[in-house]
């Protein structure tokens, strides 16, 4: 009963209050501009008095009220710049974000994408994230966020390769190899012509380098790719700051192939396995043409020739193996794959650095030949305001 007499009242109500609000709702569109325009002048008069907290009230209040006003993003910038200013590193790179990701059409749009590559590079230089007041954690990992918020947002910024490169090298802090070496790759996949290629690709061949000659992993077909990576550096960047510093590599590079071959030569000399062993003392000899490994090769190979011939040198029987002899040579090989013979077609690039491989820390460039890689790269150049 009480319902079949209520509801038309409510009906009547309601087609009442409706034209009253569309009313209000053209009055509110009408007056937007000039209210936007004026709120922004309220904001400004704080922030030019050095009132900040006010003027992040009022820019706030802005963008609450006015949220599609021309004036919005302005007050957004604004709101980023006190916060980097009042040292809230964080705080700002996620007003910029907000800004970027809002108002892509903003003219402040690289400029904040420059200020966010800045504010990461802090944290990936050794800024600490604060808990509790206090800077304890490490930024690495909040720098990779912040690269990784860049690179979605603002994809083709003139400043995204330098924030992919420096991506790169947050995964190769955590000694995230693989990731490292794929974040380089898209270097030089999506900005090939960036200041940056050429640190990208000198950086791959250095954590090849580190995975073939570092630690208990050694692994010759990394030292492979290595000397590849560093010889196509030079071929494409001959004139980089780091190319004095590649051909140094290739030198080291040469002398720990040549020692991992030579290794491999004198345990199958051991076990009596003259035909494997003079496989690997002429690749010595090939891949090292003037070194002491090379002339000791040259002299072994006379000496079997002269003790056992040169039919026992060509294909044939060969000793039965001992168990022990077994164990040692299956030891050997997986310590030091054969993918260096000159006719290896192994896997690619993308397959062959394990996750767990260890990495030194940043050296400075033109240091110790293998504690090399680049700095991070430099901040990007703000526009003109």
């Amino acid at each position: 009963m009480l319902s079949k007499i209520f509801a038309p009242i409510l009906i009547v109500a309601l087609l009442i209050a409706r034209p009253v609000a569309a009313q209000e709702r053209r009055e509110t569109q009408a007056s937007t501009p000039s209210d936007a325009a004026a709120a922004l002048a309220s904001a400004k008069q704080y922030d030019e008095a050095g009132q900040y907290e006010n003027a992040l009230a009022s820019y706030r209040n802005l963008l609450k009220n006015f949220p599609a006003a021309p004036q919005a993003s302005k007050a957004q910038f604004r709101i980023a710049q006190i916060l980097e200013e009042q040292g809230n590193a964080s705080k700002a790179f996620d007003a910029y974000q907000t800004l970027v990701s809002r108002y892509p059409d903003t003219p402040e749009f690289e400029q904040a994408v420059a200020q966010q590559v800045i504010i990461a590079n802090q944290y990936l230089q050794g800024k600490r994230v604060v808990f509790l007041g206090l800077p304890v954690i490490p930024g690495t990992e909040r720098a990779q966020q912040m690269y990784r918020s860049i690179l979605n947002n603002a994809p083709y910024s003139k400043h995204a390769p330098v924030a992919q490169f420096n991506l790169g090298l947050t995964y190769e802090r955590q000694k995230m190899l693989v990731d490292a070496r794929d974040a380089y790759q898209t270097v030089l996949d999506k900005y090939p012509n960036s200041d940056v290629a050429d640190d990208a690709l000198y950086q791959i061949g250095y954590i090849y380098m580190q995975a073939g000659t570092t630690g208990d992993t050694r692994d010759l077909s990394a030292i492979v790719q290595a000397r590849e990576t560093f010889e196509d550096f030079l071929l494409q960047f001959p004139k980089s700051e780091k190319a004095a510093q590649a051909r140094d590599n290739l030198i080291t590079l040469g002398q720990s192939e040549a020692g991992d071959l030579m290794t491999i030569a004198k345990y199958y000399d051991w076990a009596r396995n003259y035909k494997a062993a003079v496989i690997y003392y002429n690749d010595v000899i090939r891949k090292q043409p003037k070194t002491p490994d090379a002339e000791y090769a040259k002299t072994r190979l006379n000496e079997l020739r002269n003790s056992v011939g040169e039919d026992a040198l060509r294909v044939g029987s060969e000793r039965a193996e001992s168990g022990e002899q077994q164990a040692l040579r299956r030891r050997l090989q997986a310590q030091v794959e054969t993918s260096a013979l000159a006719d290896y077609s192994g896997p690619s690039k993308r397959d062959i650095v394990p996750d767990e491989l260890p990495i030194s820390r940043a050296p400075k460039l033109r240091t110790n030949v293998r504690d090399v890689q680049p700095l991070p790269a430099v901040e990007p150049a703000l526009p003109n305001q």
